[in-house]
């Protein structure tokens, strides 16, 4: 197969919002972290309309180019919503406004409407104070803000260490983990209420983690020692999209694919190499020979393993004193392939079927050393949760029509996606976890295009204009997709909005073109005033700019 670069994805920031959300012309492909959609080129686009749904074989060769950087940015979308990390970082964008709209609400009572929070801080309470008074409150906000800011950088890009611990706002790795992650837990139970008694209760955290604080424990006190991993969920996430699409055109090509036209074609540079040749200097394993050579399908296994920590969510938190570790992608891949390297080179031949068989057998191998959950366990326990909680049996019966509660509806929508994940990651991980070798070739089946079908991203970009759309879904009414997506996005805006006025400076911006192809910036700009101020009670013109 002779690789087309007009229709393979280009690299991009897997953190950033884009300045803009229509089809990008510059990168093929790409799944936005904040705004939860999906982007295609226009190329992309116009190939993959002409394309049957489901798992289509019989394709000619452009068109499999544009089908896989399809399935690269929808294995994305299954990143942020399947993968424990994934929903943590996905939750951690809302975590910013919920874990603040209180304080906030209380700040315009007590200094009125000020922007920045963080420039008032800086000229008016730069040491904090009580929690009773406006210069503790707005130090609460900002450090919840940034806390959850340092999570996100570090579990995606242990590279940016530096700059996160040289920031005045840094307390310790461990104490940033854990405001993300508790405040996290804390918006699905504020959510989904007092039913939804699954998961620990993180309240229940603070006086462990503050016990490693005074006992100086590594990596949870101000000024620790810190040890950054030299890969994270940034380059794992992009190493396993970029290996299941190069197997997907190897399989779909009858195996006309080799390592040389790869790299012509520049699909191994930079982010989407860096987590394969990582894994294969700290296993001790050689470069493969081929793309569906038994080292690529466990590499993948690696990854899923990585993404899918059981500790805190979904699963208590027996052990503080490894939290970091258990939880951080980065740490837990180095520790994978460690156990390789040590004690089971073996695996580097076992994954020859891509089979149900071979994925227990080898998770559990990389699993048990290190006294970590597999990641059918952690599948499991998610699927269970619809016979022991009647929120989720509630919640999922929203999945089931997108009519759901306009309560908190992003958390609510992004849950629900975590679970019916899970749910079909227990029937079939080896799909999830191999998608390319599924996806073409002999593994073809009618449960395979069942199964993507019901997991693909739910908003689209067009190629044609700015919008963001809702996709259409069998079994929904189209209607009701979008009031779903109408609110989803209403309550993206707000977050991006509380965000603005913690920490940016000057005037609020107004970047919203992507919510409508047809409104004015006025129109877009009273859209956003009017739900800013249904949530906090006052106008964002009426804000004092210091």
């Amino acid at each position: 197969m002779e690789l087309n670069a007009a229709l393979l994805d280009g690299v991009r920031t897997i953190l950033g919002a884009p300045t803009d959300l229509n089809a990008c012309l510059n990168a093929h492909g790409l799944y936005n972290t904040e705004q939860f959609v999906l982007r295609l080129s226009p190329e992309v686009h116009r190939r993959m309309a002409a394309i049957p749904a489901g798992i289509v074989q019989g394709l000619d060769a452009d068109d499999l180019q544009a089908y896989s950087t399809y399935l690269h940015e929808t294995i994305h979308w299954w990143q942020h919503v399947g993968s424990t990390i994934g929903l943590m970082l996905s939750l951690s964008y809302p975590s910013q406004a919920h874990a603040n709209s209180g304080h906030l609400r209380r700040l315009i009572e007590q200094i009125g409407p000020r922007k920045s929070l963080l420039r008032w801080v800086e000229l008016n309470a730069p040491t904090g104070g009580s929690p009773t008074t406006a210069g503790g409150l707005a130090n609460i906000v900002v450090n919840n803000y940034f806390d959850i800011e340092f999570f996100r950088m570090l579990v995606t890009s242990p590279s940016l260490l530096s700059q996160a611990v040289e920031h005045r706002m840094f307390e310790s790795i461990g104490h940033s983990h854990f405001i993300a992650y508790a405040n996290a837990i804390l918006i699905l139970k504020s959510t989904l209420g007092a039913e939804f008694d699954v998961v620990d209760d993180p309240t229940m955290w603070k006086e462990p983690f503050e016990a490693l604080r005074s006992k100086r424990a590594t990596g949870y006190y101000f000024g620790s020692d810190v040890i950054a991993s030299p890969i994270g969920a940034h380059h794992i996430f992009e190493g396993q999209a970029r290996f299941a699409q190069l197997q997907f055109l190897h399989f779909a090509s009858s195996k006309g694919l080799n390592w040389d036209r790869i790299r012509a074609a520049g699909m191994l540079h930079g982010i989407y190499g860096e987590a394969f040749e990582t894994f294969l200097r700290l296993a001790h394993l050689e470069w493969p020979e081929s793309v569906d050579d038994p080292i690529v399908a466990l590499f993948l296994l690696v990854c899923d393993v990585a993404m899918n920590s059981g500790a805190g969510f979904p699963m208590p938190l027996r052990d503080f004193t490894t939290f970091i570790e258990d939880v951080d992608p980065g740490m837990r891949f180095i520790f994978l392939c460690r156990v390789i390297a040590t004690q089971r080179m073996d695996l580097g031949t076992a994954i020859r079927d891509y089979s149900r068989e071979e994925y227990i057998a080898a998770s559990d191998a990389l699993t048990r050393p290190l006294l970590i959950d597999p990641p059918l366990t952690v599948a499991e326990t998610v699927s269970n949760w619809h016979g022991d909680s009647g929120a989720i049996r509630s919640l999922m019966a929203e999945y089931d029509t997108f009519a759901y509660d306009p309560r908190n509806l992003p958390v609510r929508l992004l849950v629900s996606h975590f679970v019916a994940f899970n749910r079909d990651k227990l029937s079939k991980p080896e799909f999830f976890c191999w998608p390319g070798a599924y996806m073409a070739g002999a593994r073809v089946s009618v449960e395979g295009s069942a199964l993507l079908e019901r997991n693909l991203a739910p908003f689209l970009d067009k190629p044609d204009d700015t919008g963001i759309y809702p996709r259409s879904m069998a079994g929904r009414d189209q209607a009701t997709v979008q009031v779903a997506f109408d609110r989803f996005y209403a309550a993206n805006v707000i977050y991006d909005m509380t965000r603005q006025w913690i920490v940016r400076d000057g005037q609020f911006q107004y970047d919203y073109r992507s919510l409508s192809s047809s409104g004015t910036d006025v129109e877009l700009k009273g859209f956003a005033d009017r739900h800013f101020e249904m949530v906090y009670g006052v106008y964002p013109d009426a804000f004092e700019i210091l």
